[in-house]
C-alpha cells in the first residue's frame, strides 16, 4: 500500500549531519561533554551523565543507589519491561501497583497501600513512569517517599521537556531522573540515554560505575585511555559514543521546536476527533509535550486498529501490562484480573501517529481514517 503513515519515524535535524561529520573528521570529539552540559543547563539540574540507552541510565541509577539482592522496588504494572527487568538484574523484587484509568499513571491510593504493606529496610525506591498528558501528582509522591524513607527514580523517557510546577521534570524533586533519546524504536538509528540528579554523591557514583569503575581515567581525542588509572569497583560500560552523542545533541537543540510541532498535531486531533462515536480523546493539560496521543476505543479496539491499518495508518499500544507477559505472570503467580484497571485500559487504548515530520496532509489523513472507522465501527 502506498502512502503508509508510520506510527513513528525519526526526524533528521539540519545540524545532525554537521555534528556527525565533525566526529568522523576528528574536528570535534567533545560531543559527549557538550550533550551532558547542554542537557544539564536545559533541565536546570546540577549533574547529568550521558549513557548509551535509557535502559542503561536506569540500571546505572540503581547501581548508584546500591540496590542489592532482596531489595524491593515499587513500580507501575503498566510500564515497558526495561523497568522491572533492571530491578530483577539485582535479584531484587519489583512490587507492582495498578494504575488509575484517567492518565494511566500510578494509582496514588494503591501506591500508599503498597508502601504500608512492604515497609521494611528492604523497601528501597519507587520508580515513577511519566505518561504523556497530565503530569502525575509528584508532590504527593515525594511526600510519600519522604514518609516511608525511600528513593524516587523518575522514568521521564516519554516527557522530555515537560514541566511540573514551572520546573522541568528532572529538576522537580526526584533523587534521579532518567531519559531516553530513542524510546519508540526497537532498532533505532541511534540509542542514547541521560541520568540527571542534584545529588553529588549519586553523580560521582554513576560516573564511576558507568565506565568500568575506573578512577583517574583520561582519554585522548581518539578515545584512547591513558594507562595510568585505578579500578576501585565493579562497573559497566554504559558510556555513550561520540557519534550517538552528536545525533542526540542535534535533537536536543531543537527539542522545543519538536514539542511545538507535536502540540500542533495534538491540537488538530483534539479538534477534528472530538465527539466521535467509540473514540475517547486523551486528557491533556498545558504541561503535555504530546509525545504520544493515546485514545480509547470503547469496544473491539483491535478491529478498530486493523481497519486503520487497512487505510494506511499505523498505530501502537502503550503498554502491555506486565502481568499478562509470561515471565512476570509465572514468576509472581499473577492472575489476569489482579490489575483490573491496567487490564481494562490495555484493552481500550491506542496511540495515534504524532511526530515532527508528520505533514499536515498526513495528519488530515489520520483524522479522516479515524472518522471513517468510527462511523462504521460496531
Amino acid at each position: 500500500m502506498e502512502n503508509i503513515i508510520e506510527f513513528y519515524k525519526p526526524t533528521i535535524q539540519e545540524n545532525t549531519l554537521e555534528y556527525v561529520n565533525e566526529v568522523l573528521s576528528f574536528s570535534d570529539n567533545l560531543k559527549v561533554k557538550k550533550l551532558e552540559e547542554s542537557f544539564r543547563k536545559y533541565i536546570g539540574c546540577d549533574y547529568a551523565v550521558a549513557t548509551n540507552s535509557g535502559t542503561s541510565a536506569l540500571h546505572l541509577a540503581m547501581c548508584a543507589l546500591d540496590f542489592k539482592r532482596g531489595d524491593k522496588v515499587i513500580c507501575s504494572i503498566n510500564v515497558f519491561p526495561s523497568i522491572p527487568e533492571t530491578v530483577r538484574h539485582f535479584d531484587a523484587e519489583p512490587i507492582f501497583v495498578d494504575i488509575e484509568s484517567r492518565n494511566y499513571t500510578l494509582d496514588l491510593n494503591k501506591l500508599e497501600r503498597a508502601l504500608k504493606k512492604n515497609q521494611s529496610k528492604k523497601l528501597k525506591a519507587i520508580i515513577v513512569t511519566h505518561m504523556p498528558g497530565v503530569t502525575i501528582d509528584l508532590e504527593a509522591i515525594y511526600k510519600l517517599a519522604k514518609s516511608y524513607k525511600v528513593k524516587i527514580i523518575e522514568d521521564a523517557s516519554n516527557v522530555m521537556g515537560a514541566k511540573y510546577r514551572r520546573k522541568y521534570i528532572g529538576n522537580s524533586g526526584a533523587d534521579i531522573t532518567i531519559f531516553s533519546f530513542a524510546p519508540h524504536l526497537c532498532n533505532s538509528i541511534v540509542n542514547g540515554g541521560m541520568l540527571v540528579t542534584n545529588d553529588k554523591g549519586i553523580y560521582n557514583r554513576a560516573e564511576l560505575l558507568g565506565f568500568h569503575g575506573m578512577e583517574r581515567k583520561s582519554c585522548d581525542e581518539f578515545g584512547n585511555v591513558d594507562y595510568i588509572y585505578d579500578v576501585i569497583d565493579i562497573g559497566w560500560k554504559y558510556d555513550i559514543s561520540q557519534l550517538e552523542a552528536a545525533y542526540c545533541l542535534a535533537d536536543l537543540e531543537v527539542l522545543n521546536t519538536t514539542i511545538k510541532r507535536r502540540r500542533e498535531i495534538a491540537e488538530v486531533y483534539d479538534r477534528e476527533l472530538k465527539d466521535l462515536k467509540h473514540v475517547k480523546l486523551p486528557n491533556r493539560d498545558s504541561s503535555d509535550v504530546a509525545f504520544m496521543y493515546i485514545v480509547e476505543i470503547d469496544k473491539n479496539r483491535d478491529h478498530f486498529a486493523n481497519e486503520l491499518k487497512k487505510r494506511g495508518v499505523k498505530v501502537n499500544v502503550h503498554y502491555m501490562p506486565l502481568h499478562l507477559t509470561n515471565y512476570y505472570k509465572s514468576k509472581y503467580s499473577m492472575k489476569v484480573f489482579d490489575y483490573s484497571v491496567a487490564l481494562g485500559c490495555f484493552q481500550r487504548v491506542m496511540s495515534l501517529p504524532i511526530y515532527p515530520s508528520l505533514t499536515d496532509a498526513e495528519v488530515k489523513k489520520v483524522c479522516e481514517a479515524v472518522k471513517e472507522v468510527s462511523a462504521e465501527h460496531i
